[in-house]
């Protein structure tokens, strides 16, 4: 019975995340997967019971069940790759998971600009989950120059502003994410516990540099999207392996 009902749940899971059946559809009676999948109706009720309780669906006796899901868009065309603008990841609230100062590595020194003297020889390192609906949205890696993350280490726990936005008011000039590159992994176990996802399941990670309008070098970042909340859109005139963004 317990195979029967991770092989339906997984099946209908899909069919939403895919798009075959967007927000707003209204999806076949439980008679009707009954006789598709050729399962009992105990076991389609728990495949659809674990939707409702993932916020894939709603059900209403008398009305049916109904497609909840929706991802939102992320873009990754030229000539930024992923940004925490509001207008396109969506407003929630930002966790910070851990904050520690690290030894400076050799390819830190040369992206970041560093110097040999002794306030240069560690780093902050700052991790941070995204949520939206107190759902995990994307896990952040920052790296950080001292002089700058010093700062940012003194913040609370939690709060409403992403790192980039956070940056922007504590310098006075918009923090961008450029020189970006992405590529599609399937995380460690680590990650896939923090978003709470499945690691068989391949998500979206992308680098870049965090620098400020005069160009100033803040810190690198890595970012690992969840795939369930997210499509991305490539412009596919970019060439991002011969692009410099």
């Amino acid at each position: 019975m317990a195979l029967k009902f991770k092989h339906v749940f997984a099946q209908l899971q899909m069919k939403i995340i895919f798009g075959e059946w967007p927000e707003g559809f209204r999806i076949p009676t439980e008679m009707e997967l009954c006789e598709f999948y050729g399962v009992s109706r105990v076991t389609i009720r728990r495949a659809l019971d674990g939707l409702v309780t993932q916020g894939y669906i709603s059900r209403t006796r008398g009305r049916g069940s109904f497609v909840l899901f929706k991802r939102s868009v992320v873009g990754l065309g030229y000539p930024q790759i992923v940004t925490d603008s509001a207008d396109k990841i969506p407003r929630g609230y930002y966790k910070i998971l851990q904050k520690e100062l690290v030894d400076a590595s050799p390819t830190d020194k040369l992206q970041i600009g560093l110097t040999d003297k002794p306030e240069d020889k560690q780093i902050w390192h700052f991790k941070s989950l995204h949520l939206v609906d107190g759902k995990p949205s994307v896990l952040s890696d920052y790296y950080v120059a001292a002089r700058f993350g010093s700062q940012i280490a003194l913040l609370g726990e939690t709060s409403e502003y992403s790192f980039f936005e956070l940056l922007s008011k504590e310098f006075g000039q918009k923090c961008h994410f450029v020189e970006g590159k992405v590529a599609a992994i399937n995380p460690n176990e680590e990650i896939c516990k923090q978003l709470g996802i499945d690691c068989k399941m391949a998500s979206l990670w992308c680098r870049g540099m965090c620098v400020l309008d005069d160009g100033t070098v803040i810190g690198r970042c890595t970012k690992v999207f969840n795939g369930l909340m997210y499509e991305f859109a490539v412009d596919s005139e970019v060439n991002f392996s011969a692009s410099r963004h």
